[in-house]
């Protein structure tokens, strides 16, 4: 972590003027302690699910939620990072006009591709395509959370792109898996309660809810002023061609992310699932650092790269992917030398097979942070087309190794076809932000 402080001095200086640098410092800090508390909470929610479903509910409900966050991904379009992206640009030039726009448009795109998902998963639950009760069950409450999870992030970006960086995470990233660790703590210290992975997808819908309420009242408190009377102007061709990359970039992350578990769960046992979900939130404890300066820095390197201030880019990138792994180093060292104690104590001796996968993923998850934040580096400077080739390639490539490796070697080669396709996007996004950009985004 001692490299931490640097970036937050370097920041003041880089971005030009006290008190834009300020605000970088003060949004790092709460970004980075709300990445925090959102990973700690969600290993909580981890830790609880997995006591009280067990391995095979736990496998269950992690392989819906697979499967529901990859329906998300048509359904919010790269909104998101497109909205913090022209909401900053439209800030920075005044343009109320603009922001109102992108806002309207973003949240009705979201809620008709939702209604299409919802239509589409509902046809599959009627044709009887999805034998299992249990698993069906889950499936219902997992679509009702498809729309919910697509507005609470285009809250959140609105917010970020304002530079509202504390208001746009905290009801995503805190509020909602704080307030599932509390109803299932609840569920887990009530004399002979018990609940099913179709009740605990239930209890996830009702805690995304009231984050979006929270969401929504956060930004009607904390939009300009100057937006309440302006009408809205929209460019949706532009949008839609900004978009479209960076909806696929997402859907092919989130092949990235979820491919092992959902292969897993066609191709080996549900418990499996189970296990390796485990494994794969405790990895998300290396990328940490990177995920939380990552959210901070998005629109700093927009306004730079539009000033064409290269030099201070440069070091605004060099300086974020050494804070990364400042803080990725110790937690891998971490579960290096505790990770099956940990395992085996938190969740039970039916998890001690994740350690493995366990330091895979998190050999990934270091590269990563060596490499910083290609991807973000190109998304917010108009590159994001190239980002869409790498993540489209190591998507493919990431399947292709999991159906080779996952009938041999199970989670281990789950582990290992994931963590190889990680490398992979990082190599080519380093590659190409030299390339488009003229600077260096590694560590060193």
């Amino acid at each position: 972590m001692a490299r931490v402080p640097s970036l937050f001095f370097l920041a003041k200086k880089v971005v030009g003027g006290a008190s834009v640098g300020a605000q970088l410092v003060r949004g790092s800090a709460w970004g980075f302690l709300f990445r925090i508390l959102e990973v700690l909470i969600t290993l909580v929610v981890v830790v609880l699910l997995a006591r009280v479903l067990g391995a095979y509910g736990y496998g269950i409900y992690a392989f819906v939620l697979a499967l529901v966050s990859l329906a998300a991904v048509p359904v919010r379009m790269g909104v998101p990072p497109l909205v913090v992206r022209e909401t900053a640009r439209a800030q920075q030039l005044q343009n109320w006009d603009a922001v109102r726009g992108i806002w309207r448009w973003a949240n009705g795109v979201v809620l008709i591709l939702s209604l299409a998902i919802i239509s589409g998963g509902g046809l599959v639950l009627w044709l009887g395509w999805v034998e299992t009760e249990l698993v069906r069950e889950t499936l219902i409450w997992g679509l009702v959370l498809v729309p919910f999870l697509a507005l609470v992030s285009v809250r959140s970006a609105s917010l970020r792109g304002l530079r509202h960086v504390l208001a746009g995470v905290w009801p995503e990233q805190v509020l909602r898996p704080g307030l599932l660790a509390v109803f299932l703590l609840a569920v887990l210290l009530a004399p002979g309660a018990a609940i099913t992975a179709s009740d605990a997808m239930a209890l996830t819908v009702v805690a995304t809810l009231v984050s979006f309420v929270v969401g929504v009242w956060l930004l009607r408190r904390y939009r300009p002023r100057e937006l309440r009377d302006v009408a809205p102007r929209f460019a949706t061709r532009a949008w839609l061609g900004a978009a479209w990359p960076m909806a696929l970039t997402q859907g092919f992350q989130q092949i990235n992310r979820y491919a092992d578990i959902l292969l897993l769960g066609v191709l080996a046992a549900v418990v499996d699932v189970g296990v390796y979900r485990v494994a794969a939130q405790g990895a998300l404890l290396v990328s940490l650092g990177l995920s939380a300066l990552n959210m901070v820095v998005a629109p700093f390197i927009t306004r730079l790269h539009a000033g064409q201030e290269v030099e201070k880019l440069q070091k605004l990138a060099r300086r974020t992917s050494q804070a990364a792994l400042a803080f990725a180093i110790p937690a891998t060292l971490l579960f290096v030398f505790f990770g099956e104690w940990m395992l085996v104590t938190f969740f039970g001796s039916e998890f001690a097979p994740a350690y493995w996968p366990l330091l895979l993923l998190a050999f990934g998850q270091l590269i990563s942070a060596w490499f910083g934040a290609a991807g973000m580096l190109l998304n917010m400077t108009g590159y994001e087309r190239d980002v869409t080739r790498a993540v489209a390639v190591a998507a493919v490539g990431n399947i292709g190794l999991n159906l080779m490796l996952i009938p041999p070697y199970g989670v281990t080669g789950a582990a290992v076809a994931t963590t190889a396709s990680i490398v992979f996007w990082n190599i080519w996004m380093w590659r190409a932000v030299h390339r488009r950009l003229g600077i260096r985004c590694s560590a060193i």
